[in-house]
Order: structure tokens, then C-alpha cells, then sequence
């Protein structure tokens, strides 16, 4: 007896259980005075954008290297950096060779660094490009 008692009673909890848990996952209707803010027959063809607006977000920047006047057989590797270190172009070049390549860079980009073997030179980006050249300066560490 005691035994039918418990079962009918948890039976009954269970039962209450499954009820509330049940009615409580009602889908209730939006609220009625929900309005929108601003007109709501504006589309996308409406919007005007100011004439100084630059659509752009990368600018086009010409690197011209030039190369020295004699053949003098080197050929090294030559990087061309940002000023934040990312590599924007690396490959075998002869020193003799002109080099003249235009590169779709990020907007903001106002000077490059070039790698040269052990020569490194940064030039900054004057009206869309920016010009190196492999001459370097010698130091005279001779005495008479």
C-alpha cells in the first residue's frame, strides 16, 4: 500500500511537471505599439553619399628602382616592405636591371623599404610612387 502510494505520487509530480514545463513555451505575439525609427519606405537607391566620400580603400603606388649604369653581375634578392614589415614583393633582380612595378597598397601607406642583399633604404611615396636606386654611400675608413 505504502508502495502505490509513492508511485501515484510521483506519477502526480511528473505529471505537474510536464504541464508547467509545457504551457510555459507559448508563443506570445509582438507588442502592437513597436514602430520603427525614421521612414520606413527608404531603400537602398535613396541614400546619398557625400561627394568627398573616396570609395576607395587602397591606393595604386608605382615603385621605380633604378639600376645601376654597368653590368656588374650581382644578382640578390629584392624586398619591398611597408613601414609595419609586411612584404609586399620579393624576387631574384639584377642590379643593372630597372625595376618599375605598380602595386595596389592599403590607403595610408606613405613609404617603402627596400632589401637589397645587405643594402636597405626606405623612400617615401611622393604622387603615387616612390623611387630607389642601389648607389650607396662609402665610408673612408683608410688613413693616408
Amino acid at each position: 500500500m505504502k508502495n502505490k502510494k509513492r508511485i501515484g505520487f510521483r506519477s502526480m509530480a511528473f505529471m505537474i511537471l510536464g504541464i508547467v514545463i509545457f504551457t510555459s513555451c507559448v508563443e506570445e505575439p509582438l507588442e502592437d505599439n513597436t514602430r520603427m525609427v525614421g521612414p520606413t519606405e527608404a531603400s537602398i537607391e535613396d541614400l546619398k553619399v557625400s561627394e568627398f566620400f573616396e570609395w576607395k580603400t587602397t591606393q595604386e603606388i608605382t615603385v621605380i628602382i633604378e639600376g645601376l649604369p654597368v653590368d656588374v653581375g650581382v644578382n640578390r634578392k629584392l624586398a619591398l616592405l611597408t613601414t609595419s614589415g609586411d612584404e609586399i614583393f620579393a624576387g631574384s633582380h639584377k642590379m643593372h636591371e630597372d625595376f618599375e612595378m605598380t602595386f595596389d597598397l592599403p590607403q595610408g601607406i606613405n613609404s617603402l623599404t627596400m632589401k637589397y642583399g645587405a643594402i636597405e633604404k626606405n623612400a617615401d611615396v611622393m604622387g603615387k610612387s616612390v623611387s630607389f636606386d642601389f648607389l650607396t654611400e662609402l665610408v673612408d675608413d683608410i688613413e693616408p
